[in-house]
Parts: C-alpha cells; structure tokens; sequence
C-alpha cells in the first residue's frame, strides 16, 4: 500500500449541470458522494434535460450554483438568495436566467421512470478522481495553464499527488484500488471527456484547447472513475493509498 497522495478538494454537484459545493468534508456510501446529482434542470418546452456540452441555449448553466440545504438541494445566481430546488422561486429563476421555460425535476433511479422526475442524461461511475499531477501536465500543453482548473472537470475528489508523480498518473491506477481511511475505492476506468471542459464559467474562459488537448495526449480521458467497495467518511488532508 502506497501513499500516493492527500485530498486537496471535495465537490458534490446536487443540481447536474450546475456549479457544485466545495466541501472540507463528506460522506460516501453505495454509489457515491451523498446528496451528490440529486435534480436535473428541463426544458418545458420539449422535456430534454439540461446539457452544456451539446446544446447551445444551456450553456448558461454551470454558472448556477448548487448546494445541499437542510432540506434538500438549493440553487442559486450570483450572490442572490438560495432557493430550494422544486419551489415556483427556483423554477423562475431558472427560466428567467435561460430565457426559456425550464424547471427542476428530481432524478429518477437511472433505467425507470417516475412522474415529475427526469431521468439523468447518463449512467454515471460512483466517484470521480483527478490529481494535481494530471492536471499540472494539461497546463504544460496549454498557452494559459491558468485554464485547467477543476471546475472545468467537476471531479469529487481532487488528489494532490506526491512531488515523485507526474503526467495523467491515475490512468495507471485502473484495475487498482484506493483506500481513504475506512474507504475503499475500484479505479475502472478514465473519465471520458466532453465539451463541457471547453466551456466558459465563472471567470474561466471559453477555451476549446483544453478538450483538444486532452483528446491528444489524454489516452481516453482526463482523470478516473471508481466504484465505491467500502463506505466511510472524507475530509480535506485525508492520505490517499494505492493498493495492489
């Protein structure tokens, strides 16, 4: 068991789509982050669920912010107030920031159906990892490395990985484990990438090079995904050990 670095960031994405949480901790159980892509944003016009990288009129959307309230997730734009998913407030200002007629709909259990959920645009890994290592490399292929930035990514886990590791090193990982105190994470596979790391938000610009890069030298994605083998508790500093 090798010490291959330390959690450096935690995010949990309640709203897909949105901006997430930055957390200083967090639970995992069976299937991932908790309170992680619990709603999806619609468009009431045609049913689709919002989605950035494909279609242009959603492209707003990652500069929504989301967090888990007390009673579930809450959204909201810029410093205004936080509204709870589901409530006219929030619905309103979904579609007023769009310019369209858009709700927010829980996710149903990905495969079924149920009325008043939508459905969640993909069959999502439990856990996403990037290190610092991986994205210190995107950087060097960039012209503004100031570019890479985990926002773009929206990983759950962001290892800041010891100064002997260099390069997309978590792809090595695959077929491997992670333990995190009592967690136990199987790395499957690399996280494929979209045009959603293109995207500008925030102050981070629109900025293609970034997908073309990773397309290049990427070997199939940027990052890992893994499925959670053993549940427990997350905090920023916690070591991270590579088994096998």
């Amino acid at each position: 068991m090798t010490v291959i670095g330390e959690i450096s960031e935690l995010w949990r994405y309640p709203v897909s789509s949105t901006g997430g949480e930055r957390l200083d901790a967090a639970s995992v159980a069976a299937g991932g982050l908790v309170g992680d892509r619990l709603w999806g944003i619609v468009d009431l016009r045609d049913g689709s669920v919002a989605g950035p990288e494909t279609r242009r009129h959603w492209r707003p959307v990652p500069n929504l912010a989301s967090r888990l309230g007390a009673d579930g997730p809450q959204l909201r734009q810029g410093d205004g107030p936080w509204l709870d998913a589901g409530s006219p407030a929030a619905d309103t200002l979904v579609s007023d920031f769009l310019g369209f007629p858009a709700a927010l709909r829980p996710h149903a259990p990905f495969g079924t159906e149920r009325a008043d959920h939508v459905t969640p645009r993909y069959g999502r890994a439990d856990l996403h990892v990037l290190t610092t290592a991986s994205m210190r490399a995107l950087g060097d292929l960039l012209s503004d490395p100031a570019q890479v930035d985990p926002r773009r990514f929206r990983p759950n886990l962001v290892v800041d990985t010891t100064p002997s590791l260099a390069g997309f090193v978590e792809h090595g990982w695959v077929g491997r484990r992670l333990a995190i105190g009592d967690l136990t994470l199987a790395v499957s596979e690399p996280c494929a990438r979209c045009a959603f790391t293109s995207l500008a938000q925030g102050e981070l610009a629109f900025e293609p090079a970034v997908l073309h890069q990773i397309a290049r030298h990427g070997e199939g994605g940027f990052g890992v995904l893994c499925a959670v083998e053993a549940a427990g508790e997350l905090r920023v500093g916690d070591a991270v050990r590579l088994i096998g």
